[in-house]
């Protein structure tokens, strides 16, 4: 008897020292809406991102002061002499503000996440205004669709894969960001080599569903402001573990008319391999002819795309095969959660 005693004593102890890993955020605890809505995704970034160069008195696109200085495009400029920027109006401003103080400025950047100070020295155009030479935008806006919904809090994800400026295709490095109302009003259908397209229809003055508070090579998460309804699943589904998923059938819940939800069959080539960005992933491929005849398989705008099998939410569509549009990749549902943070505090359902 007294071995025992020191036994479960022992074993106590070591479970107050090692608790058991990832316990809050098992996906297997977790129960989640699966998405299929179509949003859109309005994001302002941290400064002016640099999206081009103009000529400065008749000079050219690369002798202009800020490529002289140094500045990429890619660039977002944060800073002026100390004094934030965050549109192409305030650019303007401040750099005729500070140029009334000295001839040379510093110019504060952030480039490949670190940040760095440049010394330019703007030029005076023909009206008398101060330029850099700079094409900026602080502002990007595209659509995408929800993956899950967290019925208690509200919590989303989508699209499966980070945000990137269309013209540079950098990150958005974002100061805040929304989801907005939309509905499909067409589609382009895609064939090899050119990957197809939803044609959405939203404004930025439309009303506000969310807000968005990551953009990650994992997707965007934030928080709705209320969940809707859904019309396919009026409960929430199990998140499977990559482990669970098997190879063969399942279906995509995505948006192809007006804001229908809509259940499409698909099958998992593979449940385990490298996808774009070095991301685990899963190889999938549309076998639904319904879907192929009106989309040609996976198109943009289905980013995000929910995957269930077998009762259970596995994964969320991210990328299409340029040479194939039927097949492409989704990231597992376990480890787009993962990234989120977004259920690090909730307990295990028992």
């Amino acid at each position: 008897m007294r071995w025992k005693k020191i036994w479960v004593i022992m074993i106590i102890n070591m479970l107050l020292l090692f608790p058991p890993m990832d316990e809050s955020i098992h996906a297997s605890s977790l129960k989640l809406i699966p998405g299929g809505q179509s949003i859109g995704i309005s994001m302002e970034t941290k400064g002016v991102m640099v999206v081009g160069f103009h000529s400065v008195n008749k000079s050219s696109a690369d002798e202009t002061p800020a490529a002289q200085a140094g500045l990429k495009v890619g660039d977002t400029l944060t800073k002026i002499n100390g004094v934030p920027v965050s549109s192409a109006t305030d650019l303007s401003q401040v750099l005729s503000q500070q140029l009334e103080k000295k001839e040379l400025i510093n110019v504060e950047i952030v480039r490949e996440g670190a940040m760095k100070e440049v010394a330019v020295t703007p030029e005076i155009n023909s009206e008398g205004h101060p330029q850099l030479g700079l094409y900026v935008r602080n502002q990007t806006q595209g659509i995408g669709t929800v993956s899950y919904i967290d019925p208690e809090s509200g919590a989303f994800g989508a699209l499966g894969h980070v945000v990137a400026d269309a013209d540079t295709k950098k990150p958005v490095d974002m100061r805040k960001g929304s989801v907005l109302q939309t509905q499909i009003d067409g589609i382009q259908r895609g064939i090899s080599g050119k990957p197809g397209g939803k044609i959405a229809i939203f404004m930025s003055d439309d009303p506000i569903l969310g807000t968005v508070t990551k953009n990650t090579a994992y997707g965007i998460f934030g928080t709705l402001q209320e969940v809707p309804n859904h019309a396919l699943y009026k409960q929430p589904l199990v998140v499977a573990k990559h482990a669970e998923v098997k190879e063969g059938k399942a279906e995509m819940l995505t948006v192809i008319h007006d804001n229908t939800i809509e259940r499409f069959e698909v099958e998992i080539v593979r449940a385990k391999t490298q996808a774009p960005g070095g991301t685990t992933g899963m190889l999938i491929r549309i076998t639904d002819q319904a879907l192929i005849d009106q989309t040609g398989g996976i198109i943009q705008g289905m980013s995000g795309s929910p995957i269930i099998q077998n009762g259970k939410l596995i994964g969320a569509v991210t990328h299409v095969l340029v040479h194939d549009p039927t097949s492409g990749y989704a990231l597992p549902m376990e480890e787009m959660i993962k990234e989120s943070d977004q259920f690090t505090n909730k307990k295990q359902a028992s």
